[in-house]
């Protein structure tokens, strides 16, 4: 019922923004540097990078592939969750809580029928892995964090590049510079 409020509140959060002409910049997360730990930055890297395959295979538009990434990032959450053995308040507080908000947007993405639904659902899954990287205070690598407003929606991609392109639209083969440095204020 917790999660349903925390992805209900979260759905809140986006439709009721406001939309200009003018691009505008929106924040969902925060970075945190006194919650790093040096083994959570190797666990989330490995996450990092499956999550990256994922948006490599959404921006060819190969849907099986797509939801064959999700499975491996889904068992390698898994398995990370069943290792993490830290009973100690920020163990279970930051890292144990971030990591099942992200698995449940991952299990979101899995069970979403409606292919036209699939970008929102990797928006969702994006914003909430750059939410959980900036609570755990990740800084193995940068993470450049990317955002394109349409009349509709923020868009929003990550990439360990400076520029990247859109994922979401496979016509806009655009280089696009990042919006934001997750591990910069």
């Amino acid at each position: 019922m917790k999660y349903l409020i925390l992805i209900c509140s979260i759905c809140l959060l986006f439709s009721c923004s406001e939309q200009t002409d003018q691009e505008q910049e929106s924040v969902y997360w925060a970075y945190h540097p006194q919650n790093h730990q040096a083994n959570w930055d190797q666990q989330a890297f490995i996450l990092l990078s499956d999550y990256l395959n994922i948006q490599n295979s959404f921006s060819i538009s190969d849907t099986s592939a797509i939801k064959m990434a999700v499975q491996n990032l889904l068992s390698t959450t898994d398995t990370i969750m069943a290792h993490t053995n830290g009973v100690d308040s920020l163990t279970q507080s930051v890292w144990m809580q971030g990591l099942q908000n992200f698995r449940n947007e991952l299990d979101a993405f899995v069970l979403e029928q409606d292919t036209t639904q699939l970008k929102d659902q990797l928006k969702m899954c994006t914003v909430t892995l750059v939410h959980f990287l900036g609570d755990i205070g990740y800084k193995k690598t940068n993470i450049y964090v990317f955002q394109k407003m349409d009349e509709v929606n923020d868009w929003f991609w990550i990439g360990s590049e400076k520029t990247s392109k859109n994922p979401f639209e496979a016509e806009d083969r655009k280089e696009y510079n990042a919006n934001f440095t997750l591990q910069e204020p």
